[in-house]
């Protein structure tokens, strides 16, 4: 953990490759849109781009189909706190429907998920929405849940 989280720079660990991965959504091009609509939050809230040497790395997948995935239940309002930091308990099964978002915002010293978003709805009649504004709008309501910003210090 960073001493200072909110004052961290970030990094994009892979910028456009495809994921291998069976559940995964290899469509480069929503993937940018995505990312773009990632960074504009993340800078919107004060974090500057530093790919030599980041506090954070950012990274997201984009579900294709409906799964199940298992996450700590929860950080806690005290997470980020000044003291020392409490131990993360108890695992929980997330059920992810089709067009789901997972984002995690990783601590790059200890490799801990510091932050986890979730946005889904990214999906209709004709499968996956490629509409920048829906993606936009997507990853702002995730965005509402981040309490954290970098230029308030």
């Amino acid at each position: 953990m960073p001493d200072d989280p909110i004052r961290s720079t970030i990094r994009w660990p892979v910028d456009s490759k495809l994921d291998p991965g069976f559940y995964f959504l290899n469509d480069l091009e929503l993937k940018d849109r995505i990312r773009t609509s990632v960074a504009d939050e993340l800078e919107g809230r004060g974090y500057k781009m530093d790919r030599q040497s980041p506090d954070l790395m950012v990274n997201f997948r984009v579900f294709d189909k409906p799964t199940k995935i298992e996450t700590n239940s929860d950080y806690g309002n005290s997470y980020y706190g000044a003291g020392e930091i409490g131990t993360i308990d108890g695992m929980k099964t997330i059920d992810v429907a089709a067009g789901a978002i997972v984002l995690n915002i990783v601590d790059k010293k200890s490799g801990q998920v510091v932050w986890r978003g979730l946005a889904s709805g990214l999906t209709n009649a004709n499968g996956f929405d490629r509409d920048k504004n829906k993606i936009k709008e997507a990853v702002n309501l995730m965005f509402n849940k981040y309490e954290y910003r970098a230029d308030k210090y």
